[in-house]
Order: C-alpha cells, then sequence, then structure tokens
C-alpha cells in the first residue's frame, strides 16, 4: 500500500494511491460523528510523570475492514508523528464495534429461555 496524505485546515485525509482507501482524521473536538460511520479513536499520550492525555483524534472512513483502518492509525502516528504514544479504540456506536468484538470475544450466540437462538 502507498499512502497519499493530504492535510488541511479542515482536517488529515490519507488515501490508498492503488484502491478507494480513503480516511478524514480530525481531532475529535472538531467533528460530529454521525450514527454507524465507520470511525475508531485513538488517543495521543505525553509523559509527564506518568502517561497523560493530549489529543483524542477521530480515523472515519468509508467501507473499510477494521484491520486496514487500524493499520492506517498505525501509520499516523508512528510514521506522521513519529511516536508509539497512543491506543486505538473502537467505540460502541462506531459500524465497526461488531467486527472488534468478535475480534475480541469471538462470534455470541444469545439463547432464550426456550432454548431457541
Amino acid at each position: 500500500m502507498a499512502y497519499q496524505v493530504l492535510t488541511a485546515d479542515s482536517g488529515t485525509v490519507i488515501a490508498d494511491t492503488s484502491s478507494d482507501l480513503w480516511v478524514q482524521v480530525n481531532e475529535l473536538k472538531e467533528v460530529v460523528i454521525a450514527r454507524n460511520t465507520a470511525y475508531c479513536l485513538a488517543t495521543l499520550y505525553q509523559i509527564k510523570g506518568g502517561f497523560i492525555p493530549e489529543k483524542v483524534y477521530v480515523f472515519q472512513a468509508r467501507k473499510i475492514e477494521l484491520s486496514i483502518l487500524k493499520d492506517v492509525v498505525d501509520f499516523y502516528f508512528t510514521t506522521l508523528l513519529e511516536t508509539e504514544l497512543y491506543v486505538k479504540e473502537v467505540p460502541k456506536d462506531s459500524a465497526l464495534f461488531e467486527q472488534e468484538a468478535v475480534r475480541l470475544y469471538g462470534t455470541v450466540s444469545v439463547f432464550c429461555g426456550n432454548g431457541a437462538e
């Protein structure tokens, strides 16, 4: 993958020149996130006697697999910001939350009292 990075006042866009990958990056305080948007958050930390949260970023994407979006987050922090002091999370209202839940907990089946699934 060859990322193309575009920066403007409205935020940063990371695109892949060989696919339809498109990710918008903004600080959390600058955006309103619509329900069922494919997004994840990443918190940048600094060290001042401990780990102190500095900024929270929103990574919004069009149709995307969660693993690919996480790779873009890693690229943003390690290459563009040159840091490894960050934590990624997938909020429960993200369209990608189900993928993260399956990754963490596996497939979950709910059974009713009568034995129906």
